[in-house]
């Protein structure tokens, strides 16, 4: 049930500002006119954790990201728009506002064509593939020695699951 709906037009009648209570989440719509209007930004929040979905003029969703206590939290995505059908274009990882975790561009055929690591904001590892038919890594670049402690759990377990390996052979 939608709880205290409010529609605020602005001055230039190029944006309009939709905001409601559904359930238990605050809904926020940003509309702006082109010929016709669409919403820009559609913000949700479910107690302290924010959800912002951007959509182009036409509708499609570009990008997704989240905020808790007005930081980056969790994961970005961004989405090929020429595909409209949610194709990731990349993901990124953050934790209280940094980059902290995986971060991944695709190519159009869903590739990976980059694919870095950072640790509380700073670049941290580089996985390497020889060949760009597979997403197979064969090579980590190490950046910050330094940082490798501050690594998310899994990205730090990985790391070691992958020196092993190579140590072994």
């Amino acid at each position: 049930m939608k709880d205290k709906h409010k529609i605020i037009n602005y001055p230039s009648r190029n944006k309009k500002t939709e905001t409601y209570q559904d359930g238990e989440t605050f809904v926020t719509k940003h509309f702006y006119d082109a010929k016709d209007a669409y919403v820009k930004e559609y913000i949700s929040q479910l107690n302290e954790t924010k959800e912002i979905k951007y959509f182009t003029e036409k509708g499609v969703l570009a990008k997704l990201e989240h905020f808790v206590q007005d930081k980056r939290e969790g994961q970005e995505i961004k989405y090929i728009i020429s595909k409209a059908d949610r194709s990731i274009k990349s993901t990124k990882e953050y934790k209280e506002g940094k980059l902290h975790g995986e971060c991944i561009t695709y190519n159009l055929s869903g590739e990976i064509v980059k694919h870095e690591v950072y640790a509380t904001g700073k670049l941290t590892l580089k996985y390497l593939r020889e060949d760009i038919d597979s997403n197979d890594i064969t090579n980590v670049e190490v950046v910050s020695e330094s940082n490798i402690p501050d690594l998310p759990t899994q990205e730090y377990d990985k790391l070691q699951t992958y020196l092993n390996s190579k140590n072994q052979h």
